[in-house]
This record gives C-alpha cells, sequence and structure tokens, in this order.
C-alpha cells in the first residue's frame, strides 16, 4: 500500500473508557475501494476502534483522516459528513417504524443513494417496505441497517460484527451484498468473527491484540499461513 492514496488513515490511536486504555498506538490506513476485516479474539478492542474512528468514543491521543482530513474527535455527524457511515453490532433499527419511515429518515439530500437504489441492492427490504422494524427477522434488520447507512451516502462503511445472531444461509446473503457494495468502489472496514464471511468479503486482513495491529496481510497470504491464524485467533 505504500505510495497508495488512503481514503482511512489512522495513526498511533489511543482510547478508552473512564480512564481504561483499549487502544494502544492503533495505526491502520483503507484504500478507496478496498475491503479490509479486522480480525481478533474477543475483547481486544476491535468495537473500540471503529467507534474511536466514527467519533463515538473520544481519542487520547494519535489521528484519523478521511480523504486527507482531519476527524480526530470530531462529533458522529461531522464523521458522517467527511463520509463515514457505520453498521453497528445489534443492528438498532427503529423497531416502532416501517421499512420505509427508517429508509427515509437516513436520505443525505443531494446523496447518490436513493430508498429506489437501497431496494434494487436488498428486493428483500421493497418487499418488506411497509412492516415495522420490529417485524423483521434477524437477517432483515441487518439488511436494513445497511440500507440506511448506504443512504448517508458514505465512501467508507464501518461494519461491527455483521453476522452476529445470523443464520448461515443469510450470513451469505449478507456477504453477497457485502462483496457487490465493494465492487462499487466503496470502503469497506468491517469488524467480524465468522472468518468465511469476512474472507469472502474482504480484500486484506489486520489482525488487533491487546488494542494494537499485529498483522497485515492480504486475505490469500493470511489464509495459507495456518500456524500465524493460529497463533494469532485460536482457529486453524
Amino acid at each position: 500500500m505504500t505510495g497508495e492514496k488512503a481514503l482511512l488513515q489512522v495513526e498511533d490511536l489511543v482510547a478508552g473508557y473512564a480512564g481504561s486504555r483499549v487502544l494502544n498506538g492503533v495505526s491502520l490506513r483503507v484504500r478507496a475501494g478496498e475491503a479490509v476485516t479486522l480480525l481478533g479474539r474477543n475483547g481486544v478492542g476491535k468495537t473500540t476502534f471503529i467507534e474511536t474512528v466514527m467519533g463515538m468514543v473520544k481519542a487520547t491521543s494519535g489521528h484519523v483522516y478521511v480523504d486527507g482530513r482531519d476527524v480526530t474527535g470530531k462529533q458522529p455527524h461531522v464523521v458522517s459528513n467527511a463520509g463515514v457511515a457505520i453498521v453497528p453490532q445489534g443492528r438498532r433499527v427503529f423497531a416502532p417504524l416501517t421499512v420505509e419511515e427508517n429508509l427515509e429518515i437516513a436520505v443525505r439530500k443531494g446523496g447518490e443513494w436513493t430508498v429506489e437504489r437501497v431496494y434494487d441492492l436488498m428486493p428483500r427490504l421493497r418487499e418488506r417496505r411497509t412492516n415495522l422494524g420490529s417485524q423483521l427477522s434477524g437477517g432483515e434488520q441487518q439488511m436494513l441497517a445497511i440500507g440506511r447507512a448506504l443512504l448517508c451516502s458514505p465512501r467508507l462503511m464501518l461494519l461491527d460484527e455483521p453476522s452476529d445472531g445470523l443464520a448461515p444461509t443469510i450470513v451469505e446473503q449478507v456477504g453477497e451484498i457485502l462483496i457487490d457494495l465493494a465492487r462499487t468502489g466503496l470502503a469497506v472496514l468491517i469488524v467480524e468473527q465468522d472468518l468465511r464471511l469476512a474472507f469472502d468479503v474482504a480484500d486484506r486482513v489486520a489482525v488487533m491484540t491487546k488494542g494494537s495491529i499485529v498483522h497485515e496481510s492480504s486475505v490469500a497470504e493470511f489464509r495459507r499461513d495456518g500456524a500465524r491464524a493460529q497463533a494469532l485467533l485460536g482457529v486453524g
């Protein structure tokens, strides 16, 4: 990646909660149109990292740049305006609103994504457009969360455990959606425990241990080195 312009560039990021340090100088780059998966055992700081990038957790030190713009410590709406959207773990759709209402409140005026374009990408949402968020399956809620993020017309999407709680067949469908999005040139940073989904979607792997990035490689290289995967993740 040397010499290639990064859409997201994070340098020596330190952050945590109530005096507890979780991130210990994390540095990571994601190019425009690239999909990167952030792997690591539970509790190593992956969610804290993407929430700090999004401005939901305040950085103690370090920098977050989006297309060269320093958004370190900015409010989430400022980071969003810079071109970043997040799909949080647990979906967090508005249960009392219909699918269409959930989508319409997220539309960014003048953005390239429209509700109809989201429906074209995920026809199941069109079929369920009048259903309440509370009436959707977990997979449908995940699609809705992705659609809502797209309506911010981002250049970078952050996804936290998109497979969480979903049946394998639904995980496969979500993966196909993310692959389609990556082909449009959208940059994707995905935190994921389901390695099949992570490897299907991503071009590159970064592994976090104890709040630091300890390994980066292509997906192909990482998959070839079973001993390294075992050492870093406890998997074969």
